[in-house]
C-alpha cells in the first residue's frame, strides 16, 4: 500500500489494533469475543506525516512547517489498516 498524499493532507484511517487483557478468560471467551473485536477497532482523522514499508504515520497536530511542529504522532501498522480515505 502506498498512499497519494503529502505532509498534512487530510487522511481517515480504520484499522484493528492490537489488544491487551488483563485477567483470567476462558479459552471459549478469548476465541470467540465480539467485545474484545470491538475494542480493537479503531478509526481516526488526522494528518498525514508519511510512510514506509511498514508504518502510515499520522499526528492529530501539525504547526506551520514540517520541522519540529508536529503533536500527536501515531504510527499505524499497514497490514493492521482496513480503510483509507
Amino acid at each position: 500500500m502506498r498512499l497519494k498524499k503529502s505532509f498534512g493532507d487530510k487522511i481517515y484511517l480504520e484499522w484493528i489494533d492490537a489488544i491487551s487483557k488483563g485477567g483470567w478468560k476462558s479459552i471459549d471467551e478469548v476465541l470467540h469475543s465480539k467485545e474484545l473485536y470491538e475494542e480493537s477497532f479503531c478509526k481516526t482523522n488526522a494528518f498525514y506525516i508519511g510512510e514506509d514499508k511498514t508504518f502510515i504515520k499520522v499526528s492529530h497536530t501539525i504547526g506551520k512547517t514540517n520541522k519540529n511542529d508536529i503533536l500527536g504522532i501515531l504510527w499505524i501498522p499497514k497490514k493492521w489498516i482496513i480503510r483509507v480515505k
